[in-house]
């Protein structure tokens, strides 16, 4: 198995309840096919975590939406009319069956001190948190099969989507491993601050805050071209809008870099592509 099976076979079935029973000699549909959309019914036991059907049918509301959008912890539960009473309780219980996880803000607040005055566009703003998924099957598992339960879809249309989104899909665990290459090359006792940067204006896929003050603003792209300079133009103007003082930029690709790119020889821009990530695999 190379290194890009290695990765797209992780973020399918890391965390599959079936382990002794999981079978990877075949290509990731194939796999996805026996493993999964043919255990099904099996497969269901372990994603019904309350008895009550209402709640479990918002559980399952809220992994929906979190598996396919933004993840940020309040916008979640408004987007599924769940009142925050409700959107509290079913967190509680996602967080105690340890479902999820949180990634806190590092977003400053609007006001520096009270009674400042802000733009009445963002006085009802709220700073939030974002939720991740512990494992990347359950992601898997909310993402594709329980929102194709609910169509009633048969099987070859599950398939169907399933390949044409994976790519899409991949692309966040692909995020968060080159999270982990970069923890791995400046050792965590170096780091302060890691993970992604978001806040009302931007979104930046890693940001690595280290002891010595250095901060690394980071890209990552599941593509199936090469990623170009107009990348590494869009991260810096948008960490120049987060007022980031970056002093290093890096970008982490499926498929390389432009000749362009590879030939510039930055020492402020480091390029990783899917053999860095054999020291995270082998």
């Amino acid at each position: 198995m190379n290194i890009q099976e290695s990765i797209e076979f992780y973020s399918v079935f890391q965390g599959y309840p079936l382990k002794k029973e999981l079978i990877l000699d075949d290509d990731l549909f194939t796999c996805i096919k026996i493993n999964i959309l043919d255990k099904i019914d099996l497969l269901k036991h372990y994603f019904i975590f309350d008895e009550d059907p209402l709640f479990q049918e918002n559980l399952e509301a809220m992994l929906i939406r979190l598996a396919i959008g933004d993840r940020k912890s309040y916008t979640v539960y408004k987007k599924e009319n769940i009142s925050q009473i409700r959107g509290r309780a079913v967190y509680k219980s996602l967080f105690e069956n340890k479902i999820i996880k949180k990634e806190k803000s590092r977003e400053k607040p609007l006001r520096e001190f009270k009674g400042q005055l802000i733009k009445k566009s963002l006085r009802n703003y709220t700073i939030q948190d974002k939720i991740h998924f512990e494992d990347n099957f359950t992601r898997f598992w909310f993402y594709f099969i329980v929102p194709a339960l609910k169509k009633s879809l048969h099987v070859d249309d599950i398939v169907e989507d399933i390949v044409q989104n994976i790519e899409s899909f991949i692309s966040l665990c692909f995020e968060e491993l080159s999270n982990e290459l970069l923890i791995q090359k400046y050792t965590p006792q170096n780091i302060v601050n890691h993970g992604s940067y978001w806040d009302n204006k931007i979104e930046i896929d890693l940001l690595i805050e280290k002891t010595d003050g250095t901060i690394i603003a980071g890209e990552s792209k599941w593509k199936n071209h090469k990623i170009c300079k107009n990348i590494l133009n869009k991260l810096q103007a948008k960490c120049q809008r987060a007022n980031l003082e970056v002093n290093c930029f890096a970008l982490f690709s499926k498929s390389g870099f432009s000749k362009e790119l590879k030939a510039s020889h930055n020492p402020q821009v480091l390029l990783y592509e899917l053999k860095d990530f054999e020291e995270l695999f082998f």
